[in-house]
């Protein structure tokens, strides 16, 4: 029942993005739902993709972090949403510019959202709150996908902290391993 509302969903989400005439990626290859945040915008026509910024949504639920996106005074979003069980839900389609960076900047490059495809892990970011096996899978899974179209090497999968502006602004995700993300992204 599940695959056959995966399945659904992504048809759903093709269509929509092949509607904006951008080039479009097929589906996750996870089970996943789609939710459109409204804080989104085309990303610069000149952008490409070379950066993968993982946060910590320091909101303790899926189902609050989704709230949050889908909530238009918000102003923040990110193109996918981990859950502790491994659930992903894509918020925004990865050919548009999510809201998840703020003030940042990555190797003297500025702007970090134009570039970036943002992930949302639900932890509490206060370096206690363990990242979960399934977790890192989902978070793995989802960049092999993007791997299969972006050049994103390990050096380009950060930290929100490592590019926010100024130095120190953000923490998050505190206690994740890249190292071993890195391995399971191979």
């Amino acid at each position: 029942m599940f695959a056959m509302v995966g399945l659904v969903l992504c048809g759903r989400v093709a269509q929509k993005v092949r509607a904006m005439r951008q080039p479009a990626l097929p589906p996750v290859p996870l089970a996943y739902a789609f939710h459109l945040s409204p804080n989104c915008d085309d990303r610069p026509p000149d952008a490409v993709i070379n950066c993968v910024v993982i946060h910590a949504t320091v909101l303790n639920s899926v189902e609050e972090t989704v709230q949050t996106f889908l909530n238009p005074a918000k102003k923040v979003s990110a193109h996918f949403v981990v859950g502790r069980e491994g659930q992903v839900v894509q918020m925004v389609p990865v050919e548009k510019r999510a809201w998840h960076a703020g003030i940042s900047e990555l190797e003297g490059v500025p702007h970090v959202n134009d570039y970036s495809v943002g992930i949302e892990i639900v932890n509490r970011n206060d370096g206690k709150d363990p990242f979960t096996d399934a977790q890192y899978e989902a978070v793995a899974g989802i960049i092999r996908f993007l791997r299969a179209r972006y050049a994103l090497p390990d050096s380009r999968l950060v930290s929100h902290a490592a590019i926010a502006l100024p130095a120190g602004r953000k923490s998050d995700p505190l206690g994740f391993d890249f190292a071993r993300l890195c391995a399971l992204a191979k």
